[in-house]
């Protein structure tokens, strides 16, 4: 009888290592090696393992194996170029432990390394999963928008006004992504696919279902690969622990796959439950969520992982949305050596040749930084290549859970369970008795940066506009809201209180703003302003540095606009300085049409100059300095 499983890669140039990220010697004692070994047997699960190996077949002579990755046909030099046609899954008879394969194993000269399979950090087991029912709301606490999703007045990360009696007596108004003006813009798209890497997300939830990516080359049910990409009746994703279907209620199970997928695209305007970051307009319009399943009920380990990733590359996905962690290494390079299936694994999913979307070269990575309040990311989350979110609660202040420091990119929203709300989303009715409940943890951060990722590249879609991978990560990192100029005095969290200050530089560049981020697709600067203040925005960062002495046409913005702008007088220009008093929290865009060389635009019997336009962007939040933005 067959029972354990290791894993083998075949690749030919990679350094031998000699232990694990702690400085443990992870090495098979009293065995002569050709190969490293990496981790410790005891920590691993005793079921699987990774090796490299030029040849298989005689590296694993007397064992069963197969490939660990299935091939896509056509991709088979990407596959070789990472190095995923190269692992394999070898089967460990009965009465041999993992140790004494890897032992043998590694006297083969076609063997480089092998790694003990790790678990990863089981979000069921993180301090960020305290779940409640939801509390029956009496009024709403935010002003009328376009959806007409009853819960979405609860959904304080979305639009806070500042209702201390729905939010809590510590929330701050515009402590929020800012979503409700972007959705004017767009509100998603379903060519774009975010692969929620996670547990099984709830496919038939009723806020969930209608935004659920499907696999059309496959027939529900009949059991057979029908598309021929290695597995079986993968309709809305797959299951890479159980093999099979994807599962949401098994015993250890807590609905955080569904909770995160409701985050980045629960139905909008459906009528029913929540609204969502980039869930669509109603109209079909919602960008779509691949579930790609590593946790089941206790289980999870990081060859899932890998297999998860390069599926999500394979089968159309341009956001890989990561609220896990693989451990605590001390660097970039010992997270790549450590886990190297995993980081082959990610290479892949960021190729330029595996690119899901036309408006980027390369698919994007965000992932979680931890809820440890330590003072450096999490891995994978700290590597370098990737988008690492922190989190920040309604008092628009970091999160006493949240990882900080070094490796941390952004922030987000996720939640506090010192307040009276956290962050609501989804969940399968199964485990907790409601189709939906409150979360909190850069669990919920992540997904929020991801929603608008995946909104942005929407947008740029819709817009025709190509952006290359490090373009577009960028326009990510600089569409924040500033959160330093808050960070002093002291914060309580359940138990005891911390020092703001110290996360100073710690947080990533802001807090995201799904506004800006449109902006950012859109090439418009934008501005922030304080609320019911009079502002005074110097434009020769907009119109050049002697703006004060081009002649201003006109200003011009449009009635919607306005009204998001709470506007009482139109914005006038006078020597180059722009005039605005915002009565409301909202965001919009102004169209200054001056003339360069003259007084006024040349006409076929007068000289004189030429007429030009340039558009900026306001924003208006209650928690913006008084410096006007650019002066």
């Amino acid at each position: 009888m067959l029972k354990n499983r290791l894993f083998i890669l075949s690749m030919a140039v990679l350094p031998l290592l000699l232990s694990g990220c702690d400085g443990r010697t992870s090495l098979i004692e009293d065995t002569p090696l050709a190969a490293s070994v990496i981790g410790s047997p005891e920590n691993a699960d005793n079921s699987r393992i990774l090796v490299q190996a030029d040849d298989i077949s005689s590296a694993a002579d007397g064992f069963e194996y197969e490939r660990l990755f299935p091939s896509t046909p056509g991709k088979e030099s990407i596959e070789h170029r990472y190095g995923l046609d190269r692992w394999f899954v070898v089967t460990i008879p009965e009465g041999m432990e993992a140790r004494e394969v890897a032992g043998r194993l590694s006297k083969s000269e076609a063997v480089r390394s092998i790694e003990f399979c790790a678990a990863l950090t089981d979000p069921s087991e993180s301090d960020d999963m305290t779940v409640c029912d939801i509390a029956p709301m009496t009024k709403s606490a935010a002003e009328p928008v376009s959806m007409n999703d009853p819960l979405f007045k609860s959904q304080w990360f979305l639009f806070n006004n500042g209702d201390k009696s729905t939010f809590g007596q510590t929330c701050v108004a515009g402590c929020d992504v800012n979503i409700k003006d972007a959705w004017s813009l767009c509100a998603g798209d379903p060519s774009i696919i975010v692969a929620v890497v996670d547990e099984g997300v709830k496919y038939t939830h009723p806020d969930l279902e209608a935004n659920m990516w499907t696999n059309t080359g496959e027939i529900p049910g009949n059991g057979i690969d029908d598309d021929r990409n290695g597995y079986v009746d993968d309709i809305h994703g797959y299951n890479f622990i159980d093999d099979g279907p994807i599962s949401w209620n098994k015993g250890g199970d807590n609905g955080h796959g569904t909770h995160v997928a409701g985050l980045v695209a629960a139905v909008n305007n459906n009528g029913i439950g929540i609204s969502s970051v980039a869930g669509g307009s109603g109209k079909g319009d919602g960008v779509r969520i691949m579930s790609c399943q590593i946790f089941s009920g206790s289980s999870h380990d990081n060859a899932a992982v890998a297999k998860a990733i390069k599926y999500a590359a394979d089968n159309g996905a341009s956001v890989l949305q990561c609220s896990f962690g693989l451990g605590k290494y001390y660097s970039d390079r010992a997270f790549s050596e450590s886990l190297s299936a995993v980081k082959a694994a990610f290479d892949y999913f960021r190729a330029p040749e595996n690119a899901n979307n036309s408006a980027v070269d390369g698919n994007i990575v965000i992932i979680s930084a931890g809820n440890s309040h330590n003072n450096f990311a999490e891995y994978p989350g700290a590597y370098r290549d990737y988008i690492c979110v922190s989190a920040i609660s309604q008092d628009n202040l970091p999160a006493w859970y949240s990882n900080y420091g070094l490796g941390v990119n952004i922030a987000a929203p996720g939640g506090d369970n010192t307040f009276t709300l956290t962050m609501l989303s989804t969940l399968p009715s199964e485990l907790k008795g409601n189709d939906y409940g409150f979360m909190h943890g850069t669990s919920q951060a992540t997904p929020v940066v991801s929603g608008i990722a995946a909104l942005g590249l929407s947008y740029a879609k819709q817009l025709g506009r190509h952006f290359t991978r490090d373009e577009f990560e960028a326009m990510i990192l600089t569409a924040v809201n500033p959160l330093e100029d808050r960070l002093s005095g002291s914060k309580m969290g359940p138990t005891s209180s911390f020092d703001l200050a110290s996360r100073k530089g710690g947080m990533g560049t802001g807090v995201i703003d799904a506004w800006k981020m449109l902006m950012n697709v859109e090439g418009v600067p934008f501005v922030t302003v304080k609320t019911g203040t009079d502002a005074s925005i110097d434009l020769r960062r907009l119109l050049g540095e002697d703006a004060s002495k081009i002649a201003i046409k006109e200003v011009s913005i449009s009635s919607r606009d306005s009204e998001a702008l709470g506007l009482k007088e139109a914005p006038a220009v006078s020597q180059g300085i722009l005039h605005i008093n915002c009565s409301k929290m909202g965001s919009a865009r102004i169209t200054v049409e001056a003339v360069a060389g003259g007084a006024a635009e040349g006409t076929d019997t007068d000289m004189g100059g030429k007429l030009f336009k340039r558009t900026i962007s306001i924003v208006s939040r209650e928690n913006a300095s008084n410096n006007g933005g650019w002066l």
